[in-house]
């Protein structure tokens, strides 16, 4: 199946975050993703303005192991637990790393979910019930999972400072679930206490990260705070490097392409020297009219030539892509990804789509809008064999993280704010102030095995950047 989450990244850059878990009565899972971005015209994209380059500089793709899934009590009960593997991989450094590592990954998704859920109960005791078994978890977790540092030689500064690492990034998901969950329900009636409770513990928790030198908010201190930020931008890169995969990029179909235009390079020549020969047989008597028809027709060989080339192109676009991406693991083959891009004419996009967009094709209102159209076209191959047999662990598939960076569409955006004089209450002349705002509209096609989905998303953007997104 095909599962998207999207958010807004930052205020330039929007992130989809597409998970590909395929099915084990299947060797080789088949994804297709689809996505058609639609751009108000008065922004100037199009093929002149907007090169494939230009395209594939805006979009970043991170591809990783999909996280495995565990609640905290999993996370250090029973012989298989991620705990267990921490310590059984105690005497290989290496392996101690990678399971270090692992296990903060899958301890951030799993306090997520959790925080999620209980923010999103609407019943007090159910809220009060998941809250307890929330606390109860997260200090079973750390409680266990501290307790290999005991197990570790003092000595052995290389095992000790990956389990701080580790240590220090798992408290600070701590902090940052736990506060998200006690401002959902400080206010709440009923709650208070277990606000309190929340409260009592993170403040447990900013003196552990005092005595073992961790970084911690320090109100007031602008320079702490900056160097906090930027030391747990890079600890979360260390601990999820262990999900993320070996890829290699190429343009795809480089091989059929260049033969293509061999042959096309060919033709072009023998349709000259065809021509060539018959004006010799024929016309040899008049070598200044021969000399005058084959310089004309030499140029037009150079012609044909390019004419052949773009008729292949045309013909390799829709089974060939732009890139081909071959993803590993330990030195194995996964899977591969494949990409393309291509602006298209509106009567090229399926009516479900224009559906989705939530625009009909009445004449004047597309002429009106005359949006440029992108399509963006992804194919992942990934074989399950191969993947459920790397570790002790059952990954389920991959994600894709894409960010689409917005910078260069808004350019030829005007002042993101306008004034507007009209007549107030009192009868006066008043000017008041709105905002200008461009709208993006991205509909995106999941397809696997029989299914296929439609998503929508309508992006409020002015110069300023990134406003909201909606989802239908």
């Amino acid at each position: 199946m095909i599962d998207i989450q999207t958010k807004i990244h930052d205020k330039f850059s929007i992130e989809f975050k597409v998970g590909f878990s395929g099915s084990d009565d299947v060797k080789i899972n088949h994804f297709d993703v689809n996505s058609w971005i639609f751009i108000p015209n008065s922004l100037y994209i199009n093929k002149a303005t907007y090169s494939k380059d230009r395209f594939y500089t805006d979009v970043k793709s991170n591809i990783r192991l999909l996280t495995p899934s565990y609640t905290l009590k999993q996370m250090v009960e029973g012989d298989d637990a991620p705990m267990q593997q921490v310590i059984d991989s105690l005497p290989d450094i290496n392996e101690f790393e990678f399971q270090m590592k692992l296990f903060g990954s899958i301890f951030k998704s799993s306090i997520r979910n959790i925080s999620a859920i209980i923010i999103k109960e609407k019943d007090t005791d159910a809220a009060k019930r998941l809250c307890d078994e929330f606390i109860a978890d997260t200090q079973t977790v750390l409680k266990t999972y501290r307790m290999v540092f005991g197990m570790i030689d003092p000595k052995d500064e290389a095992r000790l400072v990956k389990f701080r690492f580790t240590d220090e990034f798992i408290s600070h998901q701590l902090q940052i679930q736990t506060m998200k969950v006690i401002k959902a329900l400080q206010h709440r009636e009923g709650m208070e206490d277990t606000a309190k409770t929340l409260i009592d513990i993170l403040r447990k928790e900013t003196d552990y990260k005092i005595a073992k030198g961790y970084s911690h908010v320090i109100i007031n201190d602008e320079l702490n705070n900056r160097e906090l930020v930027n030391h747990h931008s890079k600890l979360k890169k260390y601990i999820e490097s262990a999900l993320y995969l070996n890829v290699n990029t190429t343009q795809d179909g480089q091989a059929v392409k260049q033969i293509s235009f061999s042959l096309a390079a060919g033709l072009a020549m023998m349709v000259y020297l065809l021509i060539t020969t018959l004006f010799q047989k024929y016309w040899g008597n008049y070598p200044n009219l021969i000399f005058f028809i084959l310089v004309i027709f030499y140029i037009l060989k150079d012609r044909i030539k390019e004419l052949t080339r773009w008729m292949f192109a045309y013909q390799l676009k829709d089974r060939y892509y732009d890139n081909k991406t071959v993803i590993s693991i330990n030195g194995n083959h996964v899977g591969v990804m494949k990409e393309g891009m291509d602006f298209i004419s509106e009567d090229k996009v399926p009516d479900e789509v224009m559906q989705e967009r939530s625009r009909t094709r009445l004449e004047v209102e597309n002429k009106l809008l005359d949006e440029k159209i992108i399509l963006y076209r992804k194919r992942v191959e990934i074989d399950n064999d191969v993947l459920g047999n790397q570790y002790n662990y059952d990954f389920k598939g991959i994600n894709d993280i894409i960010r689409y960076h917005i910078n260069y569409l808004t350019k030829k955006m005007d002042n993101p704010e306008t004034f507007i004089d009209c007549i107030d209450d009192k009868g006066e002349v008043s000017t008041i102030t709105a905002n200008r705002v461009y709208y993006l509209h991205i509909v995106m096609q999941f397809k696997w095995e029989d299914h296929v989905e439609y998503r929508a998303f309508h992006v409020s953007v002015n110069r300023n950047g990134i406003l909201d997104i909606k989802t239908n």
